[in-house]
């Protein structure tokens, strides 16, 4: 059954919307929880977050190839979102639940933190991996793909800023931050809200462009796809997202060990106006997607967009104890955020069609997967490498005042080691190539199949 365009923006959207009713929960508030709620030390925090991405390493492969091999009439992709709805709300809950039911033994408090961290982060890989192949797949038309990516991360903003915005006032209305079943609480009300989306999303979203070759693909035909330029983007996008990652990490401890009060604002009401400057930024960056890509092309939009957010950085080091350094420093961090997390997925679809042209090979599965394995590495190092700052500089928990180096090494975090990789970003995107190449791969392959058919 055909479906409006309309309707297939609203549900592709949808899709990413659910996602980030979960996921930012798990990247913002699940080390507070694990350290300050449940009790476990930061050490054990960063070794249970490292390991587990052993785990995902294995799973999001497992996940590309099991997507390349799936052939329902229903789709490739697409069925995975009412598969994993359920999966994923309840892990979500379990992980906020099972470590501190067992708060009378660390050692059951860690076991119960690792498998829970790890049966949410394949529950989000059952439905995320099969939501970045599925593009090329909802439209062959390089705009129609731009309006749909900025539909899918202008929804995903809306999610993250209920997240950013709801959490901390539904974790304090449940009995605040040191409570641990108000994270329970919390996470439940948006993982119900995740299901009926992700409902929402398979009832609205049509796969109608067929791949390269229909047939399954094996692990090893499925790497012969991959080439130089899929590497480039993929390392690029990761070391772009870390940087943000660890900026995300060190919010919470930035505004309550740094930043403090100013005025009446208190820390938690400064958490709040942070949220809706940076979901009202990252939506705008995503509206404008279509338009800067007309107007300078993908490579450079992106350049530039790394260009701005430096420049965001630079007003935190400056005036980040200001109100008005926090808004603006804020807003130019997270509207560059806002567009190149858009651009990250469209990026994606033309190298995956690109290398599927250059070798024959369909393999948007696991080539999405190996994608969707490095952005989750990102958000799982960056509470190592924030807390391997905290705790050279000798940050305590829960202590009322930090030292100046304590207070130092979240500010490296929060700014410092996010300008490092932006820097690094706009280095390897020079090198990018296929946003030339793939028009030309196209055009050749429709004069074959004009042939053929003739």
């Amino acid at each position: 059954m055909e479906i409006s365009k309309t309707r297939q923006r609203l549900g592709y959207g949808a899709a990413d919307m659910a996602s980030n009713l979960i996921w930012p929960m798990i990247c913002t508030y699940l080390t507070v929880y694990y350290t300050d709620a449940v009790g476990i030390d930061m050490a054990i925090v960063s070794i249970i977050t490292l390991a587990s991405k052993v785990i995902d390493a294995i799973t999001d492969v497992l996940m590309g190839i099991i997507v390349d091999k799936t052939n329902f009439k229903s789709g490739k992709c697409r069925p995975y979102f009412l598969i994993g709805a359920i999966p994923l709300a309840i892990s979500a809950i379990l992980t906020f639940t099972l470590p501190s039911m067992a708060s009378n033994d660390k050692v059951t408090q860690i076991i119960f933190a690792f498998i829970t961290f790890n049966l949410v982060s394949t529950a989000y890989t059952v439905v995320n991996t099969p939501l970045s192949a599925i593009l090329p797949s909802l439209s062959s038309d390089p705009n129609e793909r731009n309006i749909l990516v900025s539909f899918r991360m202008i929804m995903a903003a809306i999610g993250s800023f209920c997240v950013t915005f709801f959490a901390v006032l539904l974790i304090d209305s449940f009995g605040g931050m040191e409570n641990p079943y108000a994270y329970t609480w919390t996470v439940s009300i948006f993982s119900v809200g995740a299901v009926a989306l992700l409902f929402f999303s398979y009832a609205n979203t049509r796969e109608c462009v067929k791949p390269v070759k229909q047939e399954k693909v094996k692990l090893k035909d499925g790497l012969k796809a991959i080439n130089g330029q899929y590497i480039l983007l993929i390392v690029t996008m990761f070391i772009y997202l870390l940087g943000f990652a660890i900026k995300q990490a060190g919010v919470i401890y930035y505004f309550e060990d740094c930043v403090g009060s100013i005025g009446k604002l208190t820390p938690t009401a400064l958490i709040s106006i942070q949220a809706i400057i940076t979901s009202v930024s990252m939506v705008i960056g995503q509206t404008t997607i279509p338009f800067f890509c007309k107007f300078m092309g993908k490579k450079q939009s992106s350049i530039l967009m790394n260009v701005v957010a430096l420049v965001g950085n630079v007003v935190f080091i400056f005036f980040g104890t200001s109100l008005t350094g926090i808004c603006v420093g804020t807003f130019l961090v997270w509207f560059p955020l806002g567009y190149l997390m858009g651009m990250r997925f469209s990026l994606l679809a033309d190298v995956v069609e690109y290398c599927e042209l250059k070798s024959g090979i369909s393999a948007a599965g696991l080539l999405s997967s190996i994608d969707s394995f490095l952005a989750k590495l990102a958000f799982g190092i960056n509470v190592s490498i924030l807390m391997a700052c905290m705790q050279i500089g000798g940050y305590v928990s829960g202590a009322q005042t930090q030292t100046a180096a304590g207070k130092l090494s979240i500010e490296i975090g929060f700014i410092g080691v996010p300008m490092v990789c932006l820097v690094l970003t706009i280095i390897l995107f020079m090198f990018f190539k296929f946003d030339k190449e793939l028009p030309k791969l196209k055009a050749k392959q429709n004069a074959t199949q004009k042939l053929a058919t003739a």
